[in-house]
This record gives structure tokens, sequence and C-alpha cells, in this order.
């Protein structure tokens, strides 16, 4: 069999440090922001003339952090249980032949002020820190978007859990940046839990921007009880 090789058109900044946690699809935490650092040889100008007429971007990436070997052809989607098993490509599971995703991204515009620039500054993605990109690609409403799609496996996006901050470190969450705040409790609503380990009280953690979240569910609320910095 023929190989392809390809080449990293750059690496993305987001706030997720771990992969437990991430939103398991674009768009769930819609305040969590993030760049696109292009490689040296495509920070051009020539290279990014007329994305700015563009309000969505397809980001097309690599699953990096998952090994080769790695690859199966049936996996159990958290999604939908985690103890059925599905087709890898009746899926999104990162367990795939090639390890490639893609990615609709809200496209926030260029920055040009920073060293590395000209990157792309991004909102909505679901993706760590430091993945590789592979190719941007415009979204392109009358193309992209199918109003009678379905899946009948995920009909609907996941439900949300209220987030509260307990008292004992109310203090500390509340010195944590606004915008940082924001990102932390819309991600936490997302419930990380596999829906086959919903046990209450187990505490799991949620590496993010420079801090380790502690949190719970009690009582149907996702609970924030401890804030650790990772600095």
């Amino acid at each position: 069999m023929e190989l392809i090789q390809l080449r990293p058109i750059g690496r993305l900044e987001t706030p997720y440090r771990d992969k437990f946690g991430v939103p398991r699809q674009a768009g769930l935490v819609s305040s969590a922001r993030g760049r696109l650092v292009l490689e040296t040889e495509f920070r051009r100008e020539e290279a990014l003339r007329g994305i700015e007429e563009c309000s969505h971007l397809w980001v097309v990436f690599l699953f990096d952090e998952v090994p080769e070997e790695k690859a199966r052809l049936s996996v159990r989607p958290p999604r939908i249980g985690g103890n059925q098993k599905l087709g890898v490509f009746a899926t999104r599971s990162p367990f795939r032949p090639n390890r490639i995703g893609i990615s609709a991204c809200r496209f926030l515009g260029v920055d040009r002020e920073s060293g590395d620039g000209p990157a792309l500054i991004l909102s909505g993605m679901d993706l760590t820190n430091g993945t590789v990109v592979l190719d941007v690609k415009p979204y392109l409403p009358y193309a992209d978007m199918i109003p009678d799609a379905s899946f009948r496996l995920a009909p609907e996006a996941p439900e949300r859990l209220p987030v509260r901050v307990a008292e004992e470190v109310a203090g500390v969450f509340a010195n944590i940046p606004e915008d940082q705040r924001e990102v932390i409790l819309e991600a936490l609503s997302l419930d990380a839990r596999p829906a086959f380990h919903q046990e209450q009280g187990r505490t799991y953690f949620l590496r993010i921007f420079d801090l380790d979240v502690g949190w719970e569910v009690r009582e149907g609320q996702c609970v924030v009880c401890e804030v650790r910095d990772m600095k």
C-alpha cells in the first residue's frame, strides 16, 4: 500500500492541557479561545489573503497524542455509554487508521501583533494545547450546513450540569481571571465523566490554562472543590 506523507501547517494553542475534560465536539465551549500558530514557511500574508471574509473555519488536525499502533476497527464511544461497540468509521474516535480529525471553529481574526504572527485566532476548539494542524479550509454554510442531517445514536447535544464553586475554594476561584473562569465553568458543565462511570462524590481534575481544577458531581450538580496552580 502506498504511504502518503503530510506536513503540518502549524500547532494550536488552546486552554486544554490534557485530553480529559476537553469538549467532545467543537462549539460546546464557545468561550474558549486559542490560536493556530503557523509554521514559519506559512506565516505569509499571501497564504491568508481573503481569510478574514470567513466567520468559521474547518481545522483539519492530527490526533498526535494517540500512538499509531492503537488504531482500531471497532471502538466504544463514551458519548453513547462506552459499553457499545461501533465501527470506527461510524464514530469520531481518535483511534483511527490515519488519526485525522476535523473541527469547525469560529474564526475571530488574524493576530499580527505577536512575534509568531500572523496567527489565526479561533474559539470553540475541542482540542488540546499543541495539537498538530494539517490544514484549514473555509466553512461554507450553503454546502456544509445540512438541516435534515441526523445521527440516531447521538441525536442531540449533551445535557449540561449546573456548576457551583464550593465555599472553601470560592476565594481562590474568584482570583482567576474572569475570562478563564467562564471557560472553566462552561467546560465543567459538560460533565466529562464517561457515561458508564457516573458515581457521585468522586473527584476528577480538569487541567486547563495553568490550573488543575478538582470537581465532583453531587446531587446532580458539578461542584468545584479544589484549585491547584500548575506553574
